[in-house]
């Protein structure tokens, strides 16, 4: 029986994520992240504010606000033209993908604060670097000051931090920082 999905609400936070089939990778190398996230950017932006996401090499993370219903077109759109651009890059042929796109509606905003920076912190987790500023296929880097990409929009969760308005943009990223590497070092 097919698990029955959350529904898609305009105005609401969505964690959005994949993984490939079996032990395959959906990302071999930089031009895939980087195609990929063009293909988001395309696909997503117009349908939905992009909080922020993770690649990794075996599967993906995003986390959207909602603008209107149409998500199952677009993430169709964005898997059929990444499928098709990878396996013709590859010359594989077949799924990619080890099914559609899965999604949590998000309802509680503790909660989204804390999937953003584990979200954030996968790549450390997976022992690909150090520190999640490292990872150059995440959003973090968006978050703390690092970088500025024109469809990320972290507004949202950096408010998280700090509800009070007067706060400058860049406390509110060292906030973030301080935030996502104390769950880091706890690990430790």
């Amino acid at each position: 029986m097919a698990r029955e999905q959350p529904p898609r609400i305009a105005n609401q936070y969505y964690h959005i994520y994949n993984r490939a089939i079996a032990d395959h990778l959906l990302f071999k190398e930089d031009r895939n992240y980087v195609y990929f996230l063009s293909r988001t950017q395309k696909y997503l932006s117009n349908i939905s504010d992009i909080l922020s996401y993770c690649l990794m090499p075996n599967h993906y993370h995003l986390i959207l606000k909602l603008k209107t219903n149409d998500l199952s077109c677009a993430m169709h759109k964005l898997a059929l033209s990444y499928v098709v651009s990878f396996n013709r890059a590859y010359g594989q042929k077949g799924h990619l993908f080890q099914g559609t796109y899965q999604r949590k509606h998000i309802t509680d905003l503790s909660y989204l604060l804390h999937l953003s920076r584990y979200i954030h912190l996968n790549p450390v987790k997976a022992r690909l670097v150090k520190k999640a500023e490292q990872w150059d296929y995440s959003s973090y880097q968006d978050y703390v000051g690092m970088r500025n990409t024109d469809f990320i929009n972290p507004k949202p969760i950096l408010d998280l931090i700090s509800d009070k308005s007067n706060i400058e943009l860049t406390a509110k990223q060292q906030a973030y920082r301080i935030f996502v590497e104390e769950r880091y070092f706890e690990r430790d």
